[in-house]
Formats: C-alpha cells, structure tokens, sequence
C-alpha cells in the first residue's frame, strides 16, 4: 500500500498497436506532501479493517543517504578528499597512521585506500626497476665506446652529479618526489652522461695521439670542452627555466620535471668540468 500510494506501481498495461505503457497509479502529490498527510494512509489487519498508517509507525522527515553504493554485494561508502601543498603519498601515509590509532572499526567493515597516489606507488616500483636498468645499459654502452671499466665508470659519474642539483632543487622548493620528477630524472641521465662523453672522449683522442703528456691532455681537453657542454647546459637550462617557475593551469605537472632537468643540468654541467678533469687525471695517472 505505502510502495504504491508514494512511488507508483504499475497495476495493468495499455497496448498502442506494438507499443506497450505500463499503467501506474499512485496517490496525487497533495495528498502525501507532509507526514501526517502519509500517516493517514489506510493499512489492514487480518480481518480486513483499515487503520491509518501513523498509528502503527512513526512516520518523521530525516536525513539520510540519497545514494546506496554497493560493491561486490557488500554496502560501500566513499570519503573523499582534495590534497593541497602536500604530497600526495605522505598525507595517506599520515592519514592512514591516524586511522589505525583512533578509529576501530566494527566487525564486518574493512577500509580500502584508493585515489591517485596509488599512481604513485606504482610508479615509484617501475622507477625502482627501470632506473637500474638505464644506467646499467648507459655502462654498457660506455664500456663499448671506450674499450675500459675506469673510463665508462668515470663518464657514469656525471649521473650523481646530476642527481645532487635535481635533489637539491626538490628540497630548496619543497617539493616532493613525484611521477613527474621520476620521469624529469630518467630524461636528464642521458644528458648528463653526454657531458661526461664530450668531456673524456675528447681527452682521450688528445692523450692517445701521444703529442701531449697527460696533464697538457687533461688542461686542453677540459678548457676545449668548456662551451660545447655550457652550450648544451644553457640551453636546455633556459628552455625549461619558465616551465620550472610557473604556477598556473597544468604546472603541478610540468614544474617538478622542470626543476629537475634545470637545476639538475646545472650541478652536472658545473661537476663535469672541474671533477672530471681531476678524477681522470687520478685514474690514468701510471700506476693507477
């Protein structure tokens, strides 16, 4: 009686050639607009009588759910929120710490942690995998170029001396580690040790023709390699700076890849021509 009297129920079916209606009666809006009015509504007994509906419920106006989630059979509800000025894997962390410090829940409730930082922490276990695999293919390709461990490891240097500005840069702008910046520093890799190639190569070509001793090869090739590898530096430096300092629609994105390409192409650029000179003159020096 209450389904068909408030919501409607179909009570026959009117056909219009091979079209079908359903035909739905249901009491009209006036007539059960406040509760007292739905309390009048005529419910039976056994014997048929009619009794009005408030005298055997409690008929009242409540808030409550306008939406019933349901996954895989079980009730489901959602609590959402937005991250602002923080990283997005430590305020879960956070988060879920208080959690489990001051709210028991009942049996039969679990909690389930979704959102974008789990975008994060796959990616921070790719990361974790392809990294390692860069460099040791950028080694390999090293130890092919230059026929010696003690060169290609050398070159190989330049990738700590990259990550010493990205890092940096990240902590000076407190900013945290992200998708963006892992794939900033996969990208800066790869120019960071052509700095080191431009640097060594060019002193081992100098060294090898045997017209120079090793410190004449050291202090000409690094002087030579000055504004090859600044030109490539500033450039790229310069190019990326205004994505690195902006702060509009889309920088949360561009910005840390930004950072770590810039500040990271700094450090590496600024190492490479004071350590690397010094650091080949320490491994190729006789008796090395």
């Amino acid at each position: 009686v209450i389904n068909t009297a408030v919501g409607g129920l179909p009570v026959s079916q009117l056909y219009e050639g091979e079209k079908r209606f359903d035909i739905v009666v249901k009491y009209a809006p006036k007539q059960i607009a406040t509760p007292e009015q739905i309390g009048l509504l005529p419910v039976f007994n056994d014997q048929g009588e009619a009794i009005p509906l408030a005298q055997v419920a409690d008929i009242r106006v409540v808030d409550g759910q306008t939406l019933i989630a349901r996954a895989n059979g079980k009730r489901r509800m959602k609590v959402r929120c937005d991250i602002r000025d923080r990283a997005q894997g430590d305020f879960v962390a956070e988060a879920q710490k208080k959690f489990d410090q001051q709210i028991k829940l009942p049996e039969g409730y679990s909690v389930e942690w979704l959102g974008m930082f789990e975008n994060l922490e796959r990616a921070q276990s790719h990361f974790a995998l392809l990294i390692p695999m860069t460099i040791g293919v950028i080694f390999l390709l090293l130890v092919l170029t230059f026929g010696s461990f003690k060169r290609a490891g050398l070159v190989l240097i330049t990738v700590p001396f990259a990550l010493i500005g990205s890092g940096l840069a990240l902590w000076l702008r407190d900013m945290h580690f992200s998708v963006s910046a892992g794939v900033g520093l996969t990208s800066l890799f790869g120019v960071a040790t052509m700095h080191g190639v431009l640097m060594v190569s060019y002193i081992n070509q100098l060294w090898d023709e045997g017209k120079m001793s090793l410190d004449e090869a050291i202090v000409k090739g690094a002087s030579l390699r000055l504004r090859p590898i600044l030109m490539t530096a500033v450039v790229a430096i310069f190019g990326l700076l205004p994505a690195s300092l902006a702060t509009g629609i889309g920088s949360d994105v561009q910005r840390p890849i930004a950072t770590v390409v810039v500040w990271g192409l700094f450090s590496s650029a600024l190492l490479t021509l004071f350590v690397i000179p010094a650091l080949y003159r320490i491994i190729e020096k006789p008796g090395a």
